[in-house]
């Protein structure tokens, strides 16, 4: 890949983000205009988090929604991309694992017999993970705006890291217990240190 081409797929991204958010502002506020560019994502997108034996286990489901398709039997690939930062993206491939590639979870599906998907993946990393569901024209560029079939859907899910998954679970639950009882202290010394005298309490008696 050229130097050129390197810049021009690193300012994709972003563009792809902004687009896929002003779609959904679009479609609250302005639904006509909304419309007649790309239609809302006919299926529900749920995402689930649940602790795994190391990191986290992810869930990400889509289930149809009620009512009727626009073209149900126009055909589409399957994208659920993480995008990381500005400039850096990864695509999920259908064993779970992460491509800095594009790479479809799902391909050639329609809405006409949509059945439910889920996607289950394994992840160590922790913190806002910001997931981009694309569906996009078969064999072509998910990147490009002029492939998608729908509006890109964007979940944004908090991973959290468990104390077991610290590299030295040890020092981190002696961190952890010394700032616990740094506070158990500093409530006690509160607690425990005489009012100033120029409290109500001592006015009162005085009075």
């Amino acid at each position: 890949m050229t130097v050129a081409r390197a810049r021009k797929a690193a300012f994709r991204w972003p563009l792809l983000a902004v687009a896929a958010a002003v779609a959904g502002c679009l479609a609250s506020a302005f639904p006509a205009l909304a419309e007649a560019s790309l239609p809302s994502a006919p299926f529900e997108v749920s995402v689930a988090v649940t602790s795994g034996g190391s990191g986290n286990d992810i869930s990400l489901s889509l289930e149809p929604r009620p009512g009727p398709v626009l073209d149900a039997s126009a055909r589409f690939d399957l994208y659920v991309a993480l995008l990381q930062g500005f400039q850096e993206a990864l695509f999920l491939t259908g064993s779970g694992s992460w491509s800095p590639r594009p790479a479809s979870v799902r391909h050639g599906l329609s809405m006409a017999g949509f059945d439910p998907v889920t996607v289950r993946w394994s992840e160590q990393r922790f913190g806002s993970l910001h997931l981009l569901v694309i569906a996009a024209r078969p064999s072509s560029d998910p990147l490009a705006q002029a492939s998608w079939v729908f509006r890109p859907v964007l979940r944004t899910v908090d991973v959290r890291a468990r104390l077991a998954d610290s590299p030295d679970p040890l020092q981190a639950s002696l961190v952890l217990g010394g700032l616990g009882a740094l506070s158990v202290v500093a409530v006690a010394l509160v607690m425990w240190l005489p009012r100033p005298r120029g409290s109500d309490g001592a006015v009162s008696r005085e009075g």
